[in-house]
């Protein structure tokens, strides 16, 4: 029993630090205003301090200093229609807040420095517990901060460099139902190894247990970029965000769920030890087996297990160029390196016995932002834009803690002078992400996923608002 327990809440926690830097969950709305243009700007940051994201090479160059304020709302729609009943259940994610503060300043007139506080990674994905991915996940938190000092200088009237180092502190809970019917009896009892209770005719999805997990760490990666002006009218712009190594140890407890079943006969299930029938199940499970062996009172002891992921790398290229009559046309292109950094997750408890594989295989993912700007006049300016991003699971394991895909994005926004020194953004974003077959239930112990796991399909969509206040001094 306590083998399944543990190694199915850290077949989940081993999956969410996926969703830190996922594209499924990534939050790259990191500006009201570039998020208004689909998030370009590598080659042309925002003048409110966001380039500290977008291109760090972007504070070079400006005047004064910008202290800039803002926030990213998320609306997530979607469900899971499995494919025997064709019934559809809901996500009941809550209304995300994700913030950004940026402080820029030009030291001189060649040197500019600053920092960011931003979430670039974090999610809500809570589903109601009448669904079967509740045994893989029914509500999964993350939270993640990045602070980055940054310093940029103007090398040339042509060329611009910048970089900062990105202290990272991120947050993971994970909250999951244990299923009775797939639980192995313990080999101890006398029965052959793999037996489970679901042979004892205990119906599947059966909750017995209710595990809780938390881990925390902080880790330092950096962050730089480049400009070039290569006319007047034209410019370039690149940008590398470094992988990030975590060493997450967590802690999880587990609370007994009354099933209240009654053993229906006598079960002989070790010579000399037969459950006799009429046994409450639930008794059965919380209390000392023969030999001294407790079932279920072990899980409940609080247990810490480790486990290392490495966040992908990110590279993005863009170019910007300006039109006659104020108008700007933006267009980025992105690769984010999975491959390499998300394939295989080893995950180590303190008695080596239970040590587990998992088997995530994401790919190398590639992503595509137009946009076009319209300075109409001093005080208003308008811009649209529109980003296609692949998702990086494959169709093997696409689960309900990150049933993501492919993904088409439209976006709006504007900035309005209020004052002299005084500016507000606002935007707007729809995603649409294509349905996508997947599973609720994870495989038995270290197999490798396959498709034939899938039961159904997900369906995604969401709704994203951003506004910001900067102020020029």
């Amino acid at each position: 029993m306590r083998r399944y327990a543990l190694s199915a809440l850290w077949l989940s926690f081993a999956a969410v630090p996926a969703l830190l830097a996922a594209q499924g969950f990534g939050i790259y709305e990191q500006g009201t205003c570039s998020m208004g243009r689909a998030g370009t700007g590598v080659a042309a940051p925002c003048a409110d301090g966001s380039a500290i994201f977008f291109n760090p090479a972007g504070l070079a160059g400006l005047k004064g200093g910008h202290a800039t304020i803002g926030v990213t709302l998320l609306n997530v729609d979607g469900g899971f229609t499995d494919d025997i009943f064709q019934r559809t259940t809901d996500l009941e994610d809550p209304l995300l807040a994700i913030p950004q503060v940026y402080l820029s300043y030009a030291a001189t007139p060649k040197l500019g420095v600053g920092v960011g506080l931003f979430a670039p990674y974090g999610l809500e994905t809570k589903w109601p517990m009448s669904f079967d991915g509740r045994f893989a996940g029914y509500k999964n938190i993350l939270r993640s901060v990045y602070i980055q000092p940054t310093v940029a200088y103007q090398v040339t009237p042509w060329l611009a460099l910048g970089g900062g180092l990105d202290i990272v502190m991120g947050k993971v809970e994970l909250n999951q139902r244990l299923d009775l019917a797939e639980a192995p009896i313990p080999p101890s009892l006398g029965l052959p190894l793999g037996t489970t209770f679901g042979q004892f005719g205990i119906a599947p999805g059966t909750d017995f247990a209710d595990a809780h997990l938390e881990a925390t760490k902080t880790a330092v990666t950096a962050h730089w970029g480049g400009l070039i002006k290569v006319t007047d009218k034209l410019s370039i712009g690149g940008r590398y965000l470094m992988h990030a190594k975590f060493d997450y140890a967590g802690n999880a407890t587990f609370t007994q769920v009354p099933t209240n079943l009654i053993v229906p006969a006598d079960i002989p299930v070790a010579p000399g030890f037969t459950i006799p029938q009429g046994t409450p199940v639930d008794l059965f499970l919380s209390l000392p087996a023969p030999n001294g062996l407790n079932l279920f009172n072990t899980v409940l002891i609080p247990q810490t297990v480790t486990t290392t992921i490495t966040n992908p790398e990110q590279v993005v290229f863009g170019l910007a160029y300006q039109l006659e009559k104020g108008w700007t046309l933006f267009g980025d292109y992105q690769f984010t390196r999975w491959g390499k950094r998300f394939y295989v997750v080893n995950i180590n408890f303190a008695n080596p016995l239970l040590n587990r594989v998992l088997y995530e295989t994401y790919q190398n993912t590639n992503g595509f932002r137009v946009a076009a700007e319209w300075a109409k006049d001093a005080k208003w300016t308008f811009r649209g834009g529109y980003l296609y991003h692949q998702g990086a699971a494959p169709a093997q394991t696409v689960t309900p803690l990150l049933p993501e895909g492919n993904r088409n994005e439209f976006t709006g926004g504007l900035t309005v002078k209020l004052a002299s020194n005084l500016t507000a953004d606002l935007a707007a974003q729809y995603i649409k992400q294509n349905d996508r077959r997947g599973r609720t239930r994870e495989p038995i112990f270290n197999q490798v996923p396959t498709t034939g796991l899938n039961t159904g399909l997900y369906n995604f969509h969401a709704e994203l608002f951003g506004l910001s206040l900067s102020y020029a001094f």
